[in-house]
């Protein structure tokens, strides 16, 4: 199973306009500061944050504990001016675990519920082991170099279709900087990720990698990934190299 918490910036939309819209700038250095915060405690218990659209933040947790949440909800109480709310679920996919922590968290409130604060909610946790996939794109700085933007715009696309075609695997997609994706992989492998790259070079000429990681942890998980991924960029003659957990 999959352990997910989804973190939630509590009636944020009313906020942001209450009592005059506040401006962009302060917004997004808020939703910013929210982030880099949330990632450095998470990563402390080993788990990795994905900032989604920045009021909502998804985690993948395998071996996080309530105490441990807690310890970061309390220790975030007062360091901004917005509050959060969290909620823990599992699931044998993904995508799964993700629905199953947004319908345990509306259960305390929706987003815009005006009383809810600092909710934690537990629906299920998990420490078995995960397999995450870390993909980037060949060649990306040949066309940053020539167009940033149309690079840009490469990325977006590619990261478009590698959600849509990872969807029936229960696969999340997580754009994370540069060409970088971030796949807890749900029941993809490697014979499934080398036919999605595949179909992505034949159908948009954007040629694709990866590693895929299993640990205990998403930071176990991440790295063996990485690893995987090095080999490829140091000169193996593979488009998917598989690190499983020793």
């Amino acid at each position: 199973m999959l352990q997910v918490t989804l973190i939630q910036i509590d009636n944020y939309g009313p906020w942001t306009t209450t009592p005059l819209p506040k401006k962009e700038a302060y917004l997004q250095g808020l939703q910013a500061g929210i982030y880099r915060t949330l990632q450095k405690k998470f990563s402390m218990k080993k788990a990795l944050v994905f900032p989604m659209r920045y009021d909502n933040l998804l985690a993948i947790t395998n071996g996080m504990d309530e105490k441990a949440h807690r310890t970061i909800l309390d220790q975030l109480k007062y360091k901004f001016p917005v509050s959060l709310s969290m909620s823990v679920a599992t699931g044998k996919t993904p995508y799964e675990a993700q629905a199953n922590a947004t319908r345990r968290l509306s259960r305390e409130g929706g987003a815009k519920h005006a009383h809810r604060k600092s909710v934690l909610a537990i629906d299920g946790l998990s420490d078995d082991p995960l397999s995450i996939a870390h993909a980037d794109i060949d060649s990306i700085t040949a066309h940053t170099d020539s167009n940033v933007y149309d690079s840009y715009v490469r990325v977006v696309s590619t990261g478009q279709s590698l959600t849509n075609l990872l969807a029936p695997y229960g696969a999340l997609v997580f754009y994370m900087g540069g060409d970088n994706f971030i796949i807890p992989c749900g029941n993809a492998g490697k014979k499934e990720f080398l036919e999605i790259f595949k179909a992505i070079e034949q159908e948009s000429g954007v040629g694709l990698k990866a590693g895929i990681g299993s640990g205990r942890n998403a930071e176990a998980a991440v790295g063996r990934a990485s690893m995987g991924l090095k080999k490829i960029r140091l000169g193996a003659m593979e488009k998917v190299v598989e690190y499983n957990e020793d």
